[in-house]
């Protein structure tokens, strides 16, 4: 059988291959309790606070084991579990509903969670909505507990079954412990973010997690083999040997020593905790540190100075001598807080963003930079990041802004780190027409080309249906990169790429080509971009860009890279990232499935379309 390619997002990296086993995470929320009284209350309580204390004492357990292995995150992951069910309010809440309505237990206990999972599911705030998986995972070990069922629940499915890839629909965290005891090759789920707290359990434990939106649609079935990709995000039915080979040598390197490369690599982290010795011993600093997540984790309301400086502190206290880069909050877009109203927006990504929220509230940066400044006396070299700089006039906004937060803490006496360095993040075309003057004004300059690429092309790159016209390999946004490297060489400026096109391994030859000295990635693609960078003809490559800069489309430009010996990009069907989505089978469009009246079902199978023309299509093609 030919193997097939499908794309998926990466929750937790890595490569894994085995074979496929369905499980459903998501059982019949109404326990069968009709033959069991719970007349007796005092009974029933006590059956619950049993099924609690023991569910702790099986949870501190692992947080022991986790320690004891250096897995001190996950340890943490597991203790907030261990924290909820200490919670009074819960405990109390549940109790109330035993009393007061006569419930057993198991509803008693799905009453009172089932309310926290509403309230939470309708947070805007994407990291407080992922932990409803949190919520849920204790509900369904409790009732497992209290319907006197067995814990291993991948046992059974898992029997008969070498290097078990498990399907599922959401991943949760008890599931990611017993993957782990269970010695899972993979996860396959159709829900979830890599900020979730199972998905950063898979992180610790180096179980690989690719999350496929309509995954129910995926031709897979029992025992099948499947090679999980996620390192460029695929996953592959069927594979070859040689894909098999191909992937997992991407997916390995050592770097017990720093090997010498043609740039300089950094880090992108989104937590302090994330840095330890060895990512400081491959790496020269950190390269973007994105300080609006902590924003995101307060949800009483903006986080004061000393909470800001505390979260600070500990990240120059962890990476002693080395460069730290601190993007100051960048909110909008899709970054939204709890908290704050952003006003009327058609268009987030083009209205009140980053600095553009200061001429509203310029208190929300002046304690952020206090605490920066006051922070970084800890040790390290500050570099302090603006982004979604537009013009000289927004950077002299700011640099005002700074220097208002300095003074402040002159008048006041307290201690502050006065040499440090001040960089833009150039992430908007008119940036790139005046990045000369821009330079004039700082110490270095990074380039996010998420957002830079999204801009210029006028693309929304999350669009599965108009992914083909995000083409960073465009002979267009190459002379612009250039552009930005002759400037800021000619200036004399450090630049850096900190964007996703630096971590991706079709891309990033190009990005050498170009002249780049340093590129910032996040730390799980460390492994496969120093591979790629250690066997790297820099001089060839060089050569190549030389022609590609020349020409006319981006087929020219990928025909060169293959000619020249480089991979070929993957292209695969477009994505359906989510539950609500699929994909035409006519015209191969992504669709709305809810509230679509263009859909018909065949052997069982439901099929949407963008259009009665489509289904007309199909329909006729299927009775001739």
């Amino acid at each position: 059988m030919a193997e097939l390619l499908i794309r998926g997002e990466i929750l937790a990296p890595g490569i894994a291959a085995g074979r496929v086993c369905f499980f459903n995470n998501q059982p019949d929320s109404s326990a069968d309790i009709s033959g069991r009284p719970y007349s007796d209350i005092n009974a029933e309580i006590g059956r619950f606070d049993r099924e609690i204390k023991r569910l702790k004492v099986d949870l501190q357990a692992a947080v022991k084991i986790l320690q004891i292995d250096s897995l001190y995150e996950a340890a943490e992951i597991i203790q907030t579990h261990v924290l909820i069910l200490e919670d009074k309010d819960f405990l109390g809440r549940v109790h109330e509903q035993i009393r007061k309505n006569h419930l057993a237990a198991e509803i008693a206990l799905e009453h009172v969670l089932g309310e926290i999972i509403d309230i939470l599911e309708k947070s805007e705030n994407l990291l407080v909505s992922q932990r409803t998986a949190d919520i849920r995972d204790i509900m369904l070990r409790l009732k497992m507990n209290l319907k006197n069922e067995d814990q291993a629940v991948f046992k059974k499915v898992l029997r008969n079954v070498n290097s078990p890839v498990v399907v599922l629909k959401e991943l949760l965290p008890s599931m990611v412990l017993e993957a782990r005891e269970s010695k899972v090759s993979g996860l396959l789920v159709s829900e979830g973010t890599s900020l979730s707290h199972a998905a950063i359990l898979a992180k610790s434990f180096g179980i690989p997690v690719l999350r496929i939106g309509n995954l129910r649609q995926a031709p897979m079935k029992h025992n099948q083999e499947v090679l999980i990709d996620a390192i460029t995000g695929r996953l592959i039915l069927d594979p070859t040997k040689e894909s098999i080979q191909a992937v997992k040598k991407t997916g390995k390197t050592d770097t017990r020593e720093k090997p010498l490369l043609p740039v300089g690599v950094w880090a992108n982290i989104i937590d302090p905790e994330q840095v330890n010795r060895e990512l400081l011993l491959n790496t020269e600093g950190i390269g973007l540190y994105r300080t609006e997540f902590l924003f995101m984790h307060n949800q009483e309301g903006f986080p004061d100075e000393e909470t800001q400086y505390s979260v600070y502190s500990s990240l120059f206290e962890k990476c002693g001598k080395s460069p730290v880069t601190i993007r100051t909050l960048d909110i909008g877009g899709d970054k939204i807080l709890p908290y704050f109203s952003f006003g009327p927006q058609d268009n987030p990504f083009l209205g009140l963003r980053a600095h553009r929220i200061y001429r509203f509230h310029p208190e929300i940066l002046h304690t952020q930079l206090r605490a920066i400044l006051r922070a970084a006396v800890k040790g390290g070299q500050l570099r302090i990041l603006f982004p979604m700089i537009e013009s000289v006039d927004e950077l002299l906004f700011l640099k005002k802004l700074l220097f208002r937060a300095e003074e402040s803490l002159k008048d006041s006496g307290t201690e502050y780190i006065k040499n440090y360095e001040q960089g833009i993040l150039i992430e908007v075309p008119s940036a790139v027409w005046s990045f000369n003057n821009l330079l004039e004004l700082v110490d270095f300059a990074s380039i996010g080309t998420n957002d830079l690429f999204q801009y210029f092309f006028a693309v929304d790159r999350n669009n599965a249906n108009i992914q083909h016209s995000y083409q960073p390999e465009n002979p267009a946004a190459l002379r612009m990169l250039k552009s930005l490297v002759d400037t800021a060489a000619e200036a004399g400026k450090p630049l850096n790429i900190c964007g996703e096109t630096a971590s991706d391994l079709h891309y990033l030859p190009l990005l050498v080509g170009l002249g780049f000295d340093n590129i910032s990635i996040d730390f799980h693609m460390f492994n496969p971009v120093i591979e790629l960078l250690k066997n790297l003809d820099v001089s060839g490559i060089k050569e190549v860009v030389r022609k590609c800069l020349t020409s006319a489309t981006f087929i020219e430009v990928r025909n060169n890279l293959e000619k020249a010996g480089f991979a070929a990009r993957f292209d695969a069907a477009p994505a359906v990232f989510q539950e609500q989505e699929a994909i035409d089978p006519v015209c191969k469009m992504v669709v709305h499935t809810e509230n679509n009246r263009f859909v018909t079902e065949e052997n069982g199978k439901r099929y949407y379309f963008c259009s009665q023309d489509c289904m007309n299509r199909f329909l006729n093609k299927g009775n001739k």
